[in-house]
């Protein structure tokens, strides 16, 4: 009888054993323990939903259940990285490749690839990135690698081949609507941007992200207001993202309503964890307070960026703008000695390459700031001209507007009149390109143009803060003309 216990105890285990590889077998990822997958299974979704600091939770809970847990431990580096906790990043990333040996050979691929890509290792990255997409060209990852580096190096076209891929494939993979819904905004189909980014919305109803996407193309488009309910649905989905509280003080501050853009970009600068990314937004609340005619305030804080971090292109860029504008020459000059070097060094990184123009972008605002600010005209419009044909919205509608306005001192303003009526079909509200039309009109003495140009550009900026220069003048500039068309 005894003998007969242990044999059918035997059997329950060696069955247990044998359904507990058949589940390690369909898990995606190596691990032994159940519930440490569960919560790598969170964590990644959280990653889609952009809600990093919770993934990282899980990713950390993964690793605590399951030591050996490679993936988990990469994709915590990952995110360490991501917040710029170096010491962090090296602990897990050197306990991710020591488990490497544990792993299917996909997992080895993708946690080699990623710390390639983080590492800069060109060479790596493109051999691992090919052996992914020859073994398994139908994966998920393998797709999108291909669709993320192609949107990257402004292939947009491509890319939404690449991304019709995945979701004939993968229909419910909501993050790759939200990519389709930027890469068609990209090459300027507006209706269909939208119409996937509501898609991403009816699959992830209960995240941030997708309100967060459908307020920045909003945004992109002039619709302020629009856009403003969106991002507050996001905060009220999920409070505190340092984007979302971002990108509520950008559609602020093309509102001209400056004093709430600088509140909203203050707290995103709080609470955003990368050093990029917060000089990025303090380099937003520096242009706020030059737009509201506090130039020192603006100075002070991008001198305040710089000093933290040196190797910030676009804070540089920005502070040697304005001291071409004050007159400041020999100081604006320094900065564009620093905006060239650094965009060498960038660009001497074969990563980089692809993206050239936004690379250089910077540095070419710069000195065609500064031959404006010489009387030069001609030679910053061709400055801005370079960027705005290699670089795609919204950035391209900016550089478009300084084109113009180079133009228009140049004394060409039909020619500026041309280049900000084709903005203004991409964004009807822009603030800077209605001012700079206006003075077009004025220039070739289309009164009626002009009135009605300011008549918009006024009720754009109808809840802008009291008392700026720049209303105050068109608000001038209307009543003259409306007395002198009676």
């Amino acid at each position: 009888m005894r003998y007969r216990r242990i044999v059918l105890v035997i059997f329950i285990v060696l069955v247990a054993a044998s359904l507990l590889y058949g589940l390690m077998d369909r898990r995606k990822v190596t691990t032994s323990s159940d519930k440490a997958y569960q919560a790598y299974l969170k964590g990644e979704d959280l990653v889609y939903r952009l809600y990093l600091r919770e993934a990282l939770e899980q990713f950390g809970l993964a690793t605590r259940l399951d030591p050996n847990f490679a993936m988990a431990h990469a994709r915590s580096a990952w995110l360490y990285k991501s917040f710029n906790n170096d010491s962090s990043f090296e602990e897990s990333r050197a306990r991710a490749l020591a488990l490497l040996g544990r792993v299917k050979e996909k997992e080895r691929l993708v946690i080699n690839l990623g710390f390639s890509r983080f590492d800069q290792r060109t060479t790596d990255v493109e051999r691992y990135a090919n052996e992914l997409i020859e073994k398994y060209p139908g994966s998920l990852e393998a797709l999108e690698y291909t669709a993320d580096k192609l949107f990257k190096e402004g292939n947009f076209q491509e890319a939404i081949v690449q991304i019709n891929k995945i979701v004939e494939q993968y229909p419910n993979h909501a993050p790759s609507y939200n990519l389709l819904g930027y890469a068609y905004f990209y090459i300027g189909e507006y209706d269909k941007a939208l119409a996937n980014i509501d898609k991403y919305t009816s699959l992830a109803e209960d995240q941030a992200n997708p309100y967060d996407s459908r307020g920045e193309l909003l945004l992109f488009m002039g619709r302020y207001d629009d856009a403003i309910a969106q991002f507050r649905k996001a905060d009220r989905i999920k409070p505190d993202l340092h984007f979302v509280i971002a990108h509520i003080g950008t559609a602020y501050a093309a509102k001209g309503m400056y004093r709430d853009a600088i509140g909203a970009l203050m707290k995103a600068a709080e609470l955003c964890l990368n050093k990029e990314a917060k000089a990025t937004i303090k380099s937003e609340m520096a242009i706020c307070y030059f737009e509201s005619d506090q130039p020192a305030r603006a100075m002070e804080i991008l001198q305040e960026t710089v000093d933290t971090m040196p190797d910030h292109l676009r804070s540089h860029a920005i502070l040697g703008g304005i001291y071409a504008e004050i007159g400041r020459m020999d100081d604006a000059l320094i900065q564009l000695g620093i905006a060239k070097g650094l965009t060498s060094g960038l660009l001497a990184l074969p990563e980089y390459q692809t993206n050239e123009a936004v690379i250089k972008s910077a540095e070419f605002y710069l000195a065609g700031e500064i031959s404006l600010a010489k009387g030069d005209y001609m030679d910053a419009a061709n400055k801005f001209e370079w960027v705005v044909n290699k670089i795609t919205p919204p950035d391209k509608l900016l550089f478009s507007a300084f084109l113009a306005d180079a133009l228009i001192r140049a004394e060409k303003p039909d020619s500026a009149i041309v280049i900000l009526t084709g903005c203004l079909n991409q964004n009807p509200n822009s603030e800077i390109c209605l001012r700079f039309l206006a003075q077009a009109y004025k220039e070739t003495g289309q009164k009626e143009g002009q009135r009605a140009i300011l008549t918009r550009y006024l009720t754009v900026m109808k809840d802008a803060d009291e008392g700026l220069k720049k209303v105050t003048q068109a608000s001038t500039s209307l009543n003259q003309l409306n007395k002198a068309l009676l």
